[in-house]
């Protein structure tokens, strides 16, 4: 047992309510005093060990709060500040769909409309008609295009408004380990003189970016090319792409019109994805559907896909069969499996530096063998 008395010896975690009632009876035992519950000095003693240990156990979290590696919410936004930085995005953002009219009247810019049970209002993105929805993150990004959008106020002449493709993607605000992670690259990493690890940085504080995968001199010298993955691990938006480029190096001319030194000629590129579609047989649970362990495991696919796509190597990318088939070995509704494929083979699918994988179809049956 760690000696109080050599304080050096001793961590936060180590001094404890019954820590210091140990300590206090040791010392009594030295002093030859009764030491028994209830005791004239094991009375006395109690008060003092209850704050001593409240203090140390207040003391604990305030080094959690304001370390770098446990710290949250407005502490790690402070310390990003700190650095330059701020979370990216710094909150929740809407998602925007194009929409298609069928009369001889469409609403006003900023009219209100409804889908399925949000609320959107109309606006133009690059010369085409969107809803903008009321409602922030990535929960937006899943309606489904075909859905009917009913304006707020009947427009005479307007027959009806049928909602198109997913036109800007909601982003949820960044996580704390996200930006974590970002504020310790900035600390550990050398970010100067437009070197690989400051264009990383560069364009990562562009909002919507989730990783830009940095890749030096690759059309020759004074080069670089940043492929560019969304916040939720997709593809990303053309505008987010033109973002990054605008604010790097506008046009790629190396002229030092964006934040890039002159000379320094940059590319910024989307991302290209892989399909991932998934097949496998189960043996289920008496109680337990199909269609529920599909979803289930669908959706740990996804995190785990997405988790992928957000990493920042280049070499041995792959989404691998092992890992997949280890989460329906976690999964509770789930006794065995076989038949496991991933794209119709039971290898792992490798993916470069410029593609990130992507969740297709995923199929559960029970044609076990």
């Amino acid at each position: 047992m760690p000696d109080l008395r050599n304080i050096e010896d001793l961590s936060l975690d180590d001094i404890t309510e019954e820590f210091l009632l140990d300590e206090c009876i040791d010392m009594g035992d030295e002093l030859e005093v009764d030491t028994r519950q209830g005791s004239i000095y094991r009375d006395a003693a109690a008060g003092h060990i209850l704050r001593t240990a409240k203090f140390f156990s207040d003391l604990r979290q305030v080094a959690e709060i304001i370390s770098l590696q446990t710290c949250t919410g407005d502490v790690l936004d402070e310390k990003l500040l700190e650095r330059g930085l701020q979370r990216n995005p710094a909150q929740a953002t809407p998602a925007k769909y194009y929409v298609s009219f069928v009369g001889e009247n469409i609403p006003d810019i900023g009219a209100i409309m409804s889908c399925e049970d949000y609320m959107f209002s109309l606006d133009t993105l690059d010369g085409e008609y969107v809803i903008v929805s009321e409602e922030l993150g990535t929960e937006m990004n899943n309606l489904v295009p075909g859905t009917p959008v009913v304006p707020d106020v009947d427009i005479p002449g307007l027959v009806s408004v049928t909602l198109g493709e997913l036109a800007v993607p909601a982003i949820d605000i960044e996580s704390d380990d996200s930006a974590r992670e970002r504020l310790i690259n900035r600390i550990s990493g050398p970010d100067e003189n437009g070197n690989k690890s400051q264009v990383k940085t560069w364009c990562e504080s562009v909002e919507g970016v989730g990783c830009a995968r940095i890749i030096p001199l690759w059309d020759g010298p004074n080069t670089v090319k940043a492929v560019i993955v969304d916040s939720n691990g997709k593809v990303p938006t053309s505008k987010i792409v033109s973002d990054v480029q605008e604010y790097v190096d506008p046009g790629g001319t190396g002229m030092g019109e964006g934040v890039a030194n002159i000379g320094q000629h940059f590319t910024a590129v989307a991302a290209e994805a892989v399909t991932i579609n998934v097949t496998v047989s189960v043996l289920k649970k008496a109680e337990a559907v199909y269609s529920g362990i599909q979803e289930d495991f669908k959706e740990l696919l996804e995190n785990y896909i997405t988790g992928l796509a957000l990493e920042d190597y280049s070499e041995g990318m792959a989404v691998r069969i092992a890992h997949a088939g280890a989460l329906l070995d976690g999964m509770e509704d789930v006794i065995d499996y076989d038949n496991l494929k991933l794209n119709g083979t039971d290898e792992n699918v490798t993916f470069t530096i410029e593609q990130i994988p992507v969740l297709g179809e995923v199929t559960v049956d029970g044609n076990i063998s």
